[in-house]
């Protein structure tokens, strides 16, 4: 557990205690409302001062219909009807279940921190006295002074401000060879000092460093494209206003009817059913469940070595091969269309391998051929692709010839060859016109030249160990450790959490829509209430965790 966390466990323990002493002394005495109420709105506040702030947070800011308002008003109104129990047992269960949702979501973000092996566990905070201790990066104020020893990693950004260390940033730069750094530079979260001591001081909390803002960009934006998400979020956004609204009614129209037609109003039943109404039709259940779902199948396949995340911006780039300047010499090294634009005659390409011919000064001077070698996987990769009713199609720029080998060998039937990146472009295009509803295409890829192409596809999905970093931003998935194998796991990964996802979102809301109206009629009381709530949000979230592993 997190300090915030195990902070959050006190105080509900606390409450819990504080709310079962009191509900002892008054089974054996019968106290005045004011009494109790006063009583239990030490536990009440000890436990869910938080959600009020919010809550008036959320008025304050024009925000007013989310979880915390219907907590804030269900339990306030609660006590104002001398359900003091009631309304301290409706905050606890609510807080115990946000509790166990962010462990779980911690659970799934260690797993992608440690695929990426950037967020450091600890930070050697430096007090006044010159003292060392370890702390939670999290607990570090800007302007702290922090020790960074050879082989630890730089937990926060900052800039040293004594001692010197060559820096491993290849975690988060690719960049393979250290970069030394002195009193006075600027340092990043994340890189590891390899042969020195630092000293630096902080500019940035934890939470706004480069090391968190990049598993943010992980977990967040990797479940942008979520059609359910999107629809969780459309629908929270629309619900909880006219559940608030409902309430208002349950409460006030059926009195105001009953006194037309002379009889009592009953206004204390019916603002009891309100507020059970209220408490009943807080969506946390679904609205947590949902993501977390996602959340928990992202970090299963992180685990596996699949890295998935958001799509990122990219340039165009060339496809023809490079040009360069050397010794006041103009190299070209290309296809046979690059030969053509330098005006140098060139052999016919070999039919053993791709062959990448060379140009100096406009005059042709060789060619070198590069043989192809399939992987041991990709075989066997194919086949389970096939087997799960997965059409596939190779896209490639090799030469016609190399490309039927490779897919001969490997079983792809529909092969496309000798492509610029402009040109798989064009043929992913077509491939998308014809895809029926429901259909997804996915691109794979580990070129420089596959980057506007893995930008295109429904889902990009770039090799990680040996592919280059512009097809790696490009890409929605990363294939860590370059199996092709792993696309047919992470096809499993998606399938199961997908089917968690509707689980979840048939569960909660059928028990929401029957407690409501079993609320609405007055049959449902304020526990079943905290049941339809809470209960069913532990559920679901324990549900959404098995994501988190598969066989």
């Amino acid at each position: 557990m997190t300090a915030k966390q195990r902070k959050n466990l006190i105080r509900i323990l606390i409450a819990f205690v504080l709310t079962a002493g009191l509900t002892v002394v008054y089974h054996l005495w019968e106290a005045p409302v004011w009494a109790l109420i006063l009583s239990y709105l030490i536990p009440y506040l000890v436990v869910g001062y938080d959600v009020l702030l919010k809550a008036l947070k959320g008025i304050k800011n024009r925000q007013v219909f989310d979880e915390n308002f219907l907590m804030a008003v269900a339990t306030i109104g609660a006590f104002c009807l001398g359900e003091c129990l009631e309304g301290v047992a409706v905050m606890l269960f609510y807080q115990v279940g946000e509790l166990f949702q962010s462990v779980a979501v911690g659970k799934s973000r260690k797993n992608i921190a440690a695929l990426m092996d950037i967020r450091p566990d600890y930070a050697n905070l430096m007090s006044e006295d010159g003292r060392v201790e370890k702390t939670d990066p999290d607990e570090v104020e800007i302007g702290s002074t922090i020790v960074v020893n050879p082989g630890e990693k730089v937990p926060i950004d900052g800039i040293v401000t004594a001692g010197s260390s060559s820096l491993d940033t290849a975690a988060l730069t690719g960049e393979s060879v250290p970069r030394r750094v002195h009193t006075g530079e600027e340092v990043i979260s994340g890189c590891i000092a390899l042969d020195g001591q630092l000293h630096i001081e902080t500019t940035k909390e934890f939470g706004e460093s480069t090391v968190s803002k990049i598993l943010d960009l992980v977990e967040n934006s990797s479940m942008k494209k979520a059609k359910a998400e999107n629809f969780i979020s459309k629908f929270a956004r629309v619900y909880t206003p006219i559940v608030c609204y409902s309430a208002l009614a349950l409460a006030l129209l059926p009195p105001l009817i009953r006194m037309l037609f002379g009889a009592s109003p009953d206004w204390i039943d019916w603002v009891a059913r309100a507020l059970t109404f209220l408490v009943i039709s807080c969506p946390c259940a679904v609205v947590i469940s949902v993501p977390l779902s996602f959340f928990g199948g992202i970090g299963c396949a992180s685990s596996r070595g699949i890295l998935v995340k958001g799509s990122n911006y990219l340039e165009a780039l060339a496809g023809y091969g490079v040009t360069a300047k050397a010794e006041g010499h103009r190299i070209a090294v290309g296809n046979l269309r690059l030969m053509e634009k330098e005006g140098a005659a060139a052999a016919m390409d070999a039919p053993s391998g791709t062959v990448c011919h060379v140009a100096v000064d406009g005059r042709y001077a060789g060619h070198i051929i590069i043989s192809d070698v399939v992987r041991t996987t990709s075989k066997d990769a194919m086949k389970s692709l096939k087997d799960q009713g997965i059409r596939t199609v190779m896209l490639t720029g090799d030469t016609t010839a190399v490309a039927e080998r490779v897919a001969k060998e490997l079983g792809i039937a529909e092969v496309r060859a000798e492509l610029l990146p402009q040109d798989k472009v064009s043929e992913v295009e077509k491939l998308l016109e014809k895809k029926k509803p429901g259909e997804c295409l996915a691109f794979v890829g580990d070129g420089i030249n596959d980057a506007p192409v893995l930008s295109r596809a429904d889902i990009g999905i770039a090799m990680g160990a040996m592919g280059s970093d512009a097809a790696i931003e490009a890409a929605d998935i990363v294939l860590m450790d370059d199996d092709p194998a792993k696309l047919s796991l992470a096809l499993r990964i998606s399938g199961k959490t997908l089917r968690i996802v509707r689980q979840n979102i048939i569960f909660a809301i059928g028990v929401k829509v029957l407690c409501l109206i079993l609320g609405a009629l007055g049959i449902a009381n304020m526990w079943i209430a905290i049941f339809a709530d809470v209960g069913v949000m532990v559920l679901a979230v324990l549900n959404a965790v098995r994501a988190l592993k598969i066989r």
